[in-house]
């Protein structure tokens, strides 16, 4: 009987036990399918995005940007097709190795190394050289197997044509940033690392039209990350194509002169006084935009003499004398005597204890309103602008547009300064005096300019007060050459003055070319009006200025032409204009 109970509780133990391994399988089975549901069932959709994810990649084919042409259809810029040496992150690996970048320095010949901004960060593909040769390109492909990770692209570059004479209205493009990446708001300006973007000049103000739509290959990875199969190519499509209004030889003219200066220092304008179309836009010292990227480019940006910087319309500077055209319109205008009553010029001007000199030192002697134009007389100018007045002779600058952008299409353009009763009030708690306007009269003092104003001022004058927003592009076309933009001309509010003060400033600037200051600017069957200038520096030597319009009695351009550090504008400047002139007129 003993025997026979152990026996039973010996199998009570072993069902017991079965009992609680099916229960448990059923839990975990339960468990299962629970997880399996929600896998396949709640959360299925998505897995299967991820899924589809890892086993479809988009390879990026990149657009080339579009093209730009000057006025006579040359072309300024395009693009040539090169190879880019990509680091495509894999793994853990976020960044190429050591061994990688040794090996890649060793065959290319130079240092490669990763750019500070995109070490350890994760996903990102890592550009290491631009503009490979094809030979280059065939020696990463034959020693790809040390090469982890490294791929040699093929994409299109920009290439510049004159790129030292237009760097400053072309611009350039380089890779887009970070904080450029955060700044983005729309998905017309959608940029992601790697993308180029447009920096200065037109690159940048039209760079939704210039940038086009990048195409891409869609295929099938295996689990080893092998291809397998294409699905779908779109290919990339072309930026727009600008026409712009710059006359390409005529740039270049402007630029070697510039550049062959005394001082290889300036800038020079030419403008259409009909439209307001900008002819030609020139700053020197300047750089090579097919080098955007290079070491070649950190050295521009430690140059001393500013290659970077657009001296047309960010460089201000005081006008010297040819500020004296706003003076001569002003007294004419406002001035209810004769103004044309001569004076004595003795080489200086006394007022109250102080003496302001004449760029003459001996003296003009018996000098009128226009000979004083003409020779450009200082003590003159200082007796006349006392006439007139602080008051009127910032009206009639403003009048000019002087101390207001012009508003052209490119970037960053300055707006000048004119001073004023109110301005010096406020900033040294010191009414305005007298020797203010003494030295305001011929263009000194708080008074700054550019030079692109300056030519937009002369488009005034040749124009008897018409004048036009100044502007560089003509038309924008896409690739099946349908316009999609197209510039509209823009009267600015006309300056409206005497009949007599547009006559006597006219002859008063063709006999400045004619027979004085400024004879050195004379072309031969083109008459030419206008002002020279020298204005002070106090950094160093003077500037020199000129600025004009021909022919006169049918104006067509405006010229200004600035050399910094150049002395006299009769000696400088003049020269520059006149080789400028002599191209434009060279066929007629």
């Amino acid at each position: 009987m003993v025997w026979k109970a152990g026996i039973s509780s010996n199998y009570g133990i072993f069902f017991e036990k079965q009992r609680m391994i099916f229960v448990l399988f059923a839990f975990m089975f339960g468990a299962l399918s629970l997880r399996l549901f929600e896998l396949q069932i709640i959360k299925g959709s998505k897995y299967r995005i991820i899924s589809q994810q890892q086993r479809i990649h988009t390879a990026t084919d990149k657009a080339p940007r579009g093209i730009i042409y000057s006025s006579d259809g040359q072309t300024i810029v395009n693009n040539e097709i090169g190879f880019a040496l990509l680091f495509y992150p894999f793994g853990k690996n976020y960044s190429p190795t050591e061994n990688t970048l040794s090996n890649l320095s060793k065959i290319l010949n130079r240092e490669i190394k990763v750019p500070r901004d995109k070490l350890l960060k994760k996903g990102v593909v890592v550009r290491l050289a631009d503009n490979l040769s094809l030979t280059e390109a065939f020696k990463i492909q034959e020693y790809k197997i040390d090469l982890e990770g490294i791929v040699v692209k093929e994409e299109p570059y920009r290439n510049y044509c004159s790129p030292l004479a237009t760097a400053h209205f072309t611009g350039y493009i380089s890779e887009v940033n970070e904080k450029e990446l955060k700044k983005q708001t729309t998905a017309e300006n959608s940029y992601k690392m790697g993308d180029y973007i447009g920096r200065g000049g037109i690159e940048q103000i039209y760079d939704k039209y210039l940038k086009g739509e990048e195409g891409y290959w869609e295929y099938e990875v295996n689990v080893r990350g092998y291809q397998t199969q294409v699905f779908q190519y779109i290919a990339p499509k072309i930026g727009n194509n600008i026409y712009t209004t710059v006359d390409l030889k005529l740039q270049e003219v402007a630029f070697d002169a510039l550049k062959n200066s005394s001082s290889g220092q300036g800038a020079a304008v030419v403008i259409d006084v009909k439209t307001g179309a900008v002819k030609a836009i020139v700053s020197c010292p300047s750089f090579d935009t097919n080098d955007s990227n290079g070491k070649e480019f950190i050295k521009y940006m430690e140059d001393l003499r500013k290659p970077l910087f657009n001296r047309t319309l960010q460089a201000q500077y005081s006008p010297g004398s040819i500020f004296k055209i706003i003076t001569f319109s002003a007294a004419l205008e406002c001035l209810s005597a004769d103004v044309k009553e001569p004076i004595v010029c003795n080489g200086s001007f006394e007022l109250g204890n102080r003496k302001y000199a004449c760029w003459y030192k001996g003296g003009h002697g018996r000098i009128g309103l226009i000979s004083a134009m003409n020779n450009s007389c200082n003590v003159y100018f200082y007796q006349l602008g006392l006439k007139v007045g602080i008051n009127n002779i910032e009206e009639y600058s403003r009048k000019f547009f002087l101390g207001e952008a012009t508003g052209v299409d490119l970037p960053n353009e300055k707006k000048g300064f004119v001073p004023s009763r109110k301005w010096k009030k406020e900033k040294t708690k010191v009414p305005w005096l007298q020797g203010d306007t003494v030295i305001l009269a011929i263009g000194q003092g708080g008074l700054l300019v550019t030079p692109l104003q300056m030519a937009q001022m002369m488009v005034v004058v040749a124009n008897k007060g018409v004048s036009f927003k100044p502007y560089v592009v003509e038309k924008i076309v896409d690739r099946n050459n349908k316009e999609v933009f197209k510039h509209t001309i823009e009267p600015n509010k006309q300056v409206i003055m005497l009949e007599n003060t547009w006559m006597l400033l006219h002859k008063a600037l063709f006999e400045t070319v004619n027979s004085g200051t400024a004879h050195r600017a004379q072309v031969r069957g083109i008459k030419i009006a206008g002002k020279t200038g020298t204005a002070q520096n106090p950094l160093g030597e003077d500037h020199a200025w000129f600025v004009s319009y021909a022919p006169i009695d049918n104006p067509e351009i405006a010229v200004a032409v600035i050399v910094e550090n150049g002395g006299g504008g009769g000696s400088n400047a003049c020269p520059i204009a006149k080789q400028i002139y002599e191209k434009y007129f060279e066929n007629r």
